[in-house]
């Protein structure tokens, strides 16, 4: 393919939103947001639990406690915090019965927690989950128990008196000479128990004969020969488990994955469907002006270096029903020509906007094969400078520093 033309000259100055050096810090813009995953220590499997968050500032110290549950896969998202301010983080799951726990501080901005619980975490005063008020620390009960085996007493009561001697009738079996006597089981008016009676024997009839069973042996076997059983590989199979839709892993600046459905109601998978080796995102709204100025630009980008490489995922931040969004972006789709994927967000609750901290539109990102962030747009928005210098970045990775045959 040819090389796209990029011009004769670069604007003088490109508005760009450099990336933080530190790879595990948070995004540019973010403000009082705590989001991460929750995980078991001993197994690193995601578990569903819930959250007490605490604010230990004085004024936060007047508001209530608020207690937030992650979904199936670990995942949690908690905006609107104040940025810098101490919180108490309580997390709780039930494991196989056992109440396992957490408790850490941290301070917002930090997107990128990844809070591993253990029952060794938890103490007599740590709350159980909303869902399982019936579970309690082992611990808590523990001296409970003991305490009671002590109350017990070391030697039972013995009755007020001796039951009178009773001489054995003509044909009655006479009783066996009584064992010692316990000297702790004497009373304190020195009468000793009175003897149990001894055990008598009882004799189980052997069981009748079991019926002739027919004679297998004579019968030719007839079933295919068995295959040897493969030896063991080492390597232990995990259940294909589907990616719950909408959801997103984003850690610090790398993206894991993302699910979304796209027009036609079908899931598209981050991991499973992307096929370029640079990838960018675009949030943007039918309703947004400055969205639908930039989509010719995001036409010629995929034109132009698509064959290199480059994949533009669209995704479309809609409200109301689910039928009236298609509506809207297929009409948008058809007018502008879009040529790349686009997909919705499903409502304001989307992780995926979480995840990424989309506060306006539109709001492009680009991601290399990694899934490593290497540049975002900023708030002023996507000047004729700005699309030129994305152009030149993406022109960079994909053509400049492609081998030549």
């Amino acid at each position: 393919h040819p090389k796209p033309f990029l011009g004769s000259e670069a604007p003088a100055k490109a508005e760009i939103a450099a990336m933080p050096r530190d790879p595990n810090g948070p995004l540019p813009g973010a403000n009082g947001l705590l989001a991460g995953r929750v995980v078991v220590e001993a197994t690193e499997r995601p578990i569903k639990a819930s959250i007490l968050i605490k604010g230990l500032d004085h004024e936060d110290a007047k508001g209530a406690d608020l207690d937030v549950s992650t979904d199936d896969s670990g995942y949690f998202a908690i905006p609107k915090l104040n940025a810098g301010a101490p919180y108490l983080l309580i997390v709780r799951a039930n494991e196989n019965g056992e109440l396992i726990s957490r408790t850490l501080y941290v301070k917002p901005p930090n997107p990128t927690l990844l809070i591993k619980l253990d029952k060794r975490y938890t103490t007599a005063s740590t709350p159980p989950p909303p869902d399982m008020p019936q579970l309690r620390d082992k611990k808590a009960t523990a001296g409970k128990e003991n305490t009671q085996e002590h109350d017990k007493p070391a030697v039972s009561i013995d009755p007020p008196a001796p039951l009178p001697e009773q001489r054995p009738t003509q044909g009655a079996r006479q009783l066996e000479a009584p064992t010692k006597v316990n000297p702790a089981n004497i009373a304190d008016g020195g009468f000793p128990r009175v003897p149990q009676p001894p055990v008598e024997t009882i004799t189980i009839p052997n069981p009748p004969p079991l019926p002739q069973q027919p004679q297998w042996d004579t019968v030719p076997d007839q079933r295919p020969a068995t295959r040897p059983a493969p030896a063991p590989s080492g390597s232990v199979r995990l259940p294909n488990i589907p990616t719950p839709v909408p959801s997103c892993g984003l850690y610090g600046n790398r993206l894991d994955n993302f699910a979304l459905y796209d027009l036609d109601g079908n899931v598209w998978e981050y991991k499973r469907d992307r096929r370029g080796r640079l990838m960018l995102l675009v949030f943007w709204s039918h309703s947004c002006h400055h969205c639908l100025l930039d989509i010719h630009h995001l036409v010629a980008l995929q034109r132009d270096y698509g064959p290199y490489g480059l994949e533009i995922v669209s995704i479309a931040c809609e409200k109301g029903p689910i039928e009236e969004q298609r509506s809207h972006v297929r009409a948008i789709r058809g007018r502008y020509g879009i040529n790349y994927q686009t997909l919705l967000s499903g409502g304001e609750s989307c992780p995926v906007m979480a995840q990424f901290q989309v506060s306006f539109f539109p709001l492009l990102v680009l991601i290399d094969a990694d899934g490593t962030i290497l540049w975002r747009s900023t708030r002023d928005g996507m000047e004729e400078n700005a699309h030129y210098a994305l152009r030149k970045m993406i022109n960079d990775r994909l053509v400049t520093r492609q081998p030549q045959p």
